[in-house]
């Protein structure tokens, strides 16, 4: 058996575009392979589709054209590399992540699937949608798009083109023979409901694993990071990802920040983007920014460090931080109408706050949070045993190779 993996980078999002299950298949024997768009890491299973003088300048052109023509994923020419390569002739099974990110051509995918049996992971809800990767409450996408109520959103159109792309996809689908792999129940339920994809039959639910071990708190001292840290040791401590993106949330923290009312010393602790508090916030509460993390030791160490992990998405399809705050032992709140309160197991061990007033709901959750040290403990401890329970890195490959061998015998 050999499995080649396609994605459009190797190390952004390695625990679940291929990258790290090629490897952790390769330990066990089995020939793994992943290609991809852009190679950042040294891996020598991982192979660039793209020359580094060319990369910049045919698929710059390429994504320009569909900007102009208000069209994604059509006009990509890498599938025929993938065709002619070797070590995809030599698999057994193609595995696709998220070759909407300027890697592949829909047009393609009947040749690609007739040329091996193959596996998609539906990672966001691209697929159902004429041009978004998540509609914010738009329900066309069930019907056939037109008229989009926002264009801007990613991946955004020049003009309303979402009618003819949804039809696109419809048809292309339609043609195709594929196993679907999604991690969470919410993206199960997506797919059953698309036109676009409900017909496919062989749809297996396959949540996102993690080194559970490498984030517990069980072998951290919080006191000991939070020295390390600079984070006074009496202080609450709410720890939250920054992102401008209109799906992550961040101004719902933002907000929340203004009408909070403390009962005790309190520390906010961020990750992703440094520039989106608000100056005001900065001069009331000690405010700690980390920036772009890529240090998973590091992300362990700020899970154990925080009391409460604050996951305003008002767009998830999974949510790998939600799984590592369970497995941290950390309670943590998450956005209803998104995968996160099933992932989370709310309300056992995910708080969720609701899309009609989530900035008041959040505001009266922390104040809750800062007088109930014994909720905060009996919520991270459960979420520790769902984690060892449901999300360990390797029942996620073990479940991948039942399925590659599974294929293999249907498809002989």
């Amino acid at each position: 058996m050999r499995i080649v993996h396609v994605n459009d980078n190797d190390l952004f999002s390695n625990r679940f575009n291929g990258h790290d299950m090629q490897i952790e298949l390769n330990k066990r024997g089995i020939q793994a392979n992943q290609f991809v768009m852009t190679k950042w890491g040294e891996n020598a299973n991982t192979i660039p589709l793209t020359k580094p003088f060319e990369e910049p300048f045919l698929r710059g052109n390429c994504v320009e054209m569909e900007r102009k023509l208000s069209i994604n994923a059509m006009v990509y020419p890498y599938g025929w590399r993938l065709l002619q390569h070797p070590v995809f002739h030599s698999s057994s099974i193609a595995h696709y992540h998220l070759f909407h990110n300027h890697l592949l051509s829909m047009a393609m995918l009947s040749e690609l699937t007739s040329a091996k049996p193959t596996v998609f992971t539906i990672h966001d809800p691209w697929i159902f949608s004429g041009h978004c990767i998540y509609s914010l409450g738009c329900n066309k996408w069930r019907y056939g798009c037109g008229d989009c109520p926002d264009l801007d959103l990613h991946f955004p159109m020049l003009y309303d083109n979402t009618e003819f792309m949804w039809k696109v996809k419809k048809k292309i689908f339609s043609t195709i023979d594929i196993d679907i792999v999604v991690a969470s129940k919410y993206m199960l339920n997506m797919i059953q409901q698309s036109p676009i994809t409900k017909h496919f039959r062989n749809v297996h639910h396959i949540p996102f694993g993690i080194d559970v071990d490498l984030f517990s708190s069980n072998r951290r001292s919080r006191e000991a990071i939070r020295h390390k840290l600079d984070i006074p040791q009496d202080h609450f401590v709410m720890f939250c990802r920054a992102e401008t993106s209109p799906y992550k949330g961040f101004n719902i923290v933002n907000e929340m920040l203004d009408i909070l009312t403390p009962t005790a010393p309190l520390t906010l602790v961020t990750v992703g983007e440094d520039t989106l508090l608000e100056k005001r916030h900065l001069d009331i509460y000690n405010v700690k920014q980390f920036g772009r993390v890529t240090d998973d030791s590091l992300m362990a160490d700020l899970y154990c460090a925080c009391d409460v992990f604050l996951m305003t998405s008002q767009a998830e399809a999974f949510g790998l931080m939600a799984i590592e705050t369970m497995a941290s032992s950390r309670p943590l709140v998450v956005m209803d109408g998104t995968s996160l309160p099933d992932v989370t197991f709310a309300p056992e061990c995910g708080i969720c706050i609701s899309r009609e007033n989530p900035v008041n709901e959040l505001k009266s959750t922390i104040e809750r949070l800062m007088q109930s040290p014994d909720e905060c403990r009996t919520r991270g401890e459960k979420g520790r045993e769902l984690a060892e329970r449901h999300y360990r890195f390797e029942d996620y490959v073990n479940r991948h190779v039942e399925l590659y061998k599974e294929i293999i015998g249907r498809k002989k």
